[in-house]
C-alpha cells in the first residue's frame, strides 16, 4: 500500500486500536526481513488469532515450514492465541503437541526462544510469495512436516493405543463430519448423503470391518451407529462435543483448552491411519492427508470458490468421487 494512501486510510479511522492494527499490520512485512537478519537465519514467527481453528493455525505453519525450505531458513513458530491456551502449560501451545526438530537438529535447545519475534494474525501479515500457497503438492507437504515437526510422544502414544485395541491390523473406513459453522466454508452436507456415500463404498469393499467416525456434532455419530447397527461403529471418546452450532474452537473448556487441541489432533492422526476416509470439507480432515498423502479420500461436500483453500484444493483433485451419490 503506498504510504500517501495508507495515511488517509489510518486518518479516517475512528478507533484508534483498528488504526494501530492497520499501522501494524502494513508495516510488518517490510520489518520481518530485517527481524530475521537479527536473528541469524531464524524466521521466527508468533501466531495469535484467536478466531482460527487448530489446523488452519497448523496449515500456516506449513507455508512458513515451506518458505523456509526455499529459503534456507530455520523457522521457529509460537501459537498463542486464547482458544487452546492453558497457562498451567505455558504461552506457546505450540509446544504442548509438537517437538521443533529442525531446531533441535540446528543444536539449538529445546528451550531456546530467539530475541526477535514477528508476531501475526494472519499469515497475509507476512506477504510470502505465492509459490509459498499454490505450489505445494500434498506429498511435499506430507514429507516437510515429517522432516520438520515431531508429534509429542504422549499424543503418538495415545494414538497407537487407539489404534491398537480397536484397528488391530483391520481394514477401517474413516468418516468425519464437520458441522457447527462449517457452512460458511462449503455447503453443508445432510447426514443421508453421507450415510449413502458409506454404503456405496461398503458396496466395493466387502473387507471394511469397522467404522472410525469423528465429529464436531455428536448427535452425527450417534446417528451413523444407529444407521449402521449391522457392523462395528468406532469413535474416540473425545474430551469437548459440540450439543449446538457453536464451533469447537470457539467453545470455553472450562479452563483446560489443551484438551480441545489434542481431541483434534488424535483424530486427525486416527483418520490418517484408515483404510480410507469419507469426510466433509475440513481443516482437520485435510490434515490426515497430511499425516498420511497415500490415505483415499472421498470428499461430500467442495468448498466455495472463495474458500478454495490449501490443503484442500490439493485433496479435491484425487477425490473418489465415483461414490458419491448421483441423484442429488
Amino acid at each position: 500500500m503506498h504510504i500517501k494512501h495508507l495515511w488517509w486510510k489510518i486518518a479516517a479511522m475512528k478507533d484508534p486500536h483498528h488504526a494501530i492494527a492497520t499501522i501494524d499490520s502494513a508495516i510488518k512485512p517490510y520489518c520481518y526481513p530485517f527481524v530475521q537478519k537479527l536473528n541469524k537465519g531464524i524466521f521466527a514467527i508468533e501466531m495469535n488469532n484467536p478466531k482460527m481453528g487448530f489446523f488452519a493455525k497448523l496449515t500456516w505453519c506449513l507455508f512458513i515450514l515451506y518458505y523456509c525450505q526455499r529459503r534456507e531458513l530455520i523457522p521457529y513458530i509460537e501459537l498463542t492465541s486464547p482458544n487452546y491456551l492453558n497457562p498451567e502449560r505455558g504461552r506457546d501451545w505450540f509446544k504442548y503437541y509438537f517437538i521443533n526438530s529442525i531446531m533441535l537438529d540446528q543444536g539449538y535447545d529445546a528451550s531456546y526462544r530467539p530475541r526477535h519475534i514477528t508476531r501475526i494474525r494472519s499469515i497475509s501479515d507476512l506477504k510470502l510469495p505465492g509459490w509459498c500457497y499454490h505450489d505445494l503438492p500434498i506429498e511435499h507437504a506430507a514429507n516437510l512436516f515429517k522432516s520438520a515437526i515431531g508429534i509429542r510422544p504422549e499424543i503418538t502414544s495415545t494414538v497407537d493405543a487407539y489404534a491398537r485395541d480397536h484397528f488391530s491390523d483391520r481394514k477401517i473406513l474413516g468418516i468425519h463430519f464437520r458441522g457447527t459453522d462449517k457452512t460458511v466454508e462449503a455447503p453443508r452436507v445432510t447426514w443421508d448423503y453421507c450415510e449413502r456415500t458409506i454404503r456405496n463404498y461398503l458396496e466395493d469393499h466387502s473387507n471394511i470391518a469397522a467404522l472410525f467416525v469423528a465429529s464436531d456434532e455428536a448427535r452425527f455419530i450417534e446417528h451413523i451407529s444407529a444407521k449402521f447397527q449391522e457392523m462395528e461403529v468406532l469413535s474416540h471418546e473425545d474430551h469437548y462435543r459440540s450439543e449446538g452450532g457453536r464451533a469447537i474452537h470457539s467453545l470455553d473448556s472450562g479452563g483446560d483448552n489443551y484438551l480441545k487441541g489434542k481431541d483434534a489432533l488424535v483424530n486427525s492422526l486416527l483418520l490418517s491411519k484408515c483404510s480410507a476416509v469419507i469426510r466433509s470439507s475440513s481443516f482437520l480432515s485435510a490434515w490426515s492427508s497430511v499425516f498420511n498423502a497415500a490415505l483415499p479420500i472421498i470428499l461430500l461436500n467442495k468448498p466455495r470458490t472463495n474458500a478454495l483453500w490449501f490443503p484442500e484444493v490439493e485433496i479435491m483433485k484425487k477425490s473418489l468421487d465415483h461414490y458419491l451419490p448421483q441423484d442429488i
